[in-house]
């Protein structure tokens, strides 16, 4: 069975899903609430205010998620933070902390807060189960539309049905495969898995699935790219069921280290600092979906956004007590995103004495924060470049001073969250001087930013905040 990960313990996450399935799919129940909120009405004002009223703007998905559902009823707005909750259950690849943060400010818009030790909403159920697919993030604007197209299927049909479907797992593929959706969408895989671990393999793209098919030898390539979601769960539930008969006291699990090598390009190379992960990226190494790249049109409104995110990063650097360094080139466009009072935290020069390679590369780092003449944490925001750039001025540093002790992090739109996994594990990054840059390099997204900067009290906290949100590039 697939309810057992080789690194952390998924049922929690295994056992509020269930919850979620019994109280809000099959009954019109709540997560959060006693007394019935999914019900087939809430679910259609919640596709209404969304999927009627799309926002193609640059504000990050939060943000505009806030203001799409804001004019819908305060049941409706409770739904959606619900909502939000179920979509985010599985990827592993998102901060619990980010998680917590969007579906407590999207609850928070029907008027009353969630308790604080709400159980629903603890590490352990919010951390995830496996890593959402490339085109997840990129498209969950399209992941949220499909799930609200499923929902509402479910909640049209009798509840002697959804039990049926939701109980049963040749019903299920036979009734998800009529629901209309764009794309190839990974919460079909997510929802399917939850509903049926004992069948289903915790893996969100049939990609996956296929090179561990073709890994382990049961079928060519040519064969499986044909091959259905049915055909792909009982290939891999047979394949399962060989291994475990011939290693009974071990956890099979895909992703472990002694699984993962036999049908992922990731290779394991050693150093003198020990083991590293590498990946060498291939041209077809994304999803099913293919990521499109909205972001490289060089207007002053496609880069505003990241503007918008320097000026946040050094607020809230200002707020905690550092020194901000900003670069001179893009200061008074950051500077105007800028409260009057923060702006007082920012540096003229650099007080730093290094020579002058190192100190005009650091020079260029889009935010730093400084105590002192020491840089605590650095931060490259990558909006409109392509996420490699931004790893190769933190490699250029590390590489002029191996020694330097410094917190590197890449902001992006969450949409690029996958792309910087697979760009820093590239050797050139794993092998740096024999010290990875995934080991000092982390993925901070928008929404995360967002998340930290809206914390009261920032004063009161100090630069470790960052540690709750911050990604690194980690196993499955």
């Amino acid at each position: 069975m697939a309810r057992k990960a080789h690194h952390r313990d998924i049922s929690p996450t295994l056992l509020a899903a269930t919850q979620w399935i019994e109280r809000c799919l099959i009954n019109d129940g709540s997560l959060f609430l006693p007394g019935a909120l999914w019900t087939l009405p809430n679910v259609e004002e919640v596709s209404k205010a969304f999927v009627d009223h799309p926002d193609h703007g640059d504000d990050d998905f939060l943000t505009k998620l806030k203001g799409q559902i804001n004019p819908a009823s305060p049941e409706a707005r409770r739904l959606m933070a619900e909502m939000i909750w179920s979509l985010l259950l599985f990827p592993s690849n998102m901060k619990a902390a980010t998680k917590r943060q969007q579906i407590r400010e999207i609850w928070a818009l029907g008027g009353s807060g969630l308790h604080e030790s709400e159980p629903l909403l603890e590490e352990g159920v919010l951390r995830g189960v496996g890593s959402g697919g490339p085109g997840f993030n990129a498209y969950r604007p399209s992941e949220l539309e499909y799930l609200l197209a499923l929902v509402r299927d479910l909640k049209a049909r009798p509840s002697a049905d959804r039990i049926k479907i939701l109980g049963d797992y040749d019903e299920f593929v036979l009734w998800i495969a009529q629901v209309p959706r764009k794309g190839s969408r990974q919460f079909r895989h997510m929802l399917r898995f939850f509903a049926f671990p004992d069948l289903v393999e915790r893996i969100s793209s049939n990609n996956d699935r296929r090179k561990v098919l073709i890994g382990f030898g049961v079928a060519p390539a040519n064969e499986v790219k044909g091959w259905s979601d049915i055909q792909l769960d009982k290939a891999l539930l047979t394949l399962r069921e060989s291994l475990e008969e011939k290693h009974p006291d071990e956890i099979v699990d895909f992703y472990s280290s002694s699984l993962k090598p036999r049908w992922s390009k990731d290779q394991k190379i050693r150093t003198a600092d020990g083991e590293v992960t590498v990946v060498v990226p291939v041209d077809n190494d994304d999803d099913e979906e293919v990521v499109t790249d909205e972001f490289l049109a060089d207007t002053s409104t496609e880069l505003r956004p990241s503007y918008q995110i320097q000026a946040k990063l050094a607020e809230i650097g200002a707020r905690i007590g550092f020194k901000i360094w900003l670069p001179p080139s893009d200061r008074a466009r950051i500077r105007s995103f800028m409260s009057s009072v923060d702006q007082l935290a920012l540096l003229d020069e650099l007080p730093l004495v290094n020579e002058g390679a190192t100190l005009s590369t650091i020079e260029l780092i889009d935010v730093i924060w400084l105590s002192g003449r020491t840089i605590v944490r650095a931060f490259e925001v990558e909006h409109t470049t392509t996420v490699y750039s931004g790893l190769l001025r933190m490699a250029d540093l590390l590489a002029l001073q191996p020694n330097l002790a410094i917190q590197f992090h890449i902001v992006a739109p969450s949409e690029r969250r996958e792309k910087f996994f697979r760009e820093i594990r590239r050797p050139v990054f794993s092998l740096l001087n024999g010290r990875p840059l995934a080991r000092s390099c982390t993925f901070i997204s928008y929404e995360s930013v967002n998340a930290i900067r809206s914390i009261e009290h920032l004063a009161h906290l100090n630069h470790t905040i960052i540690r709750e949100y911050e990604e690194q590039a980690d196993e499955n």
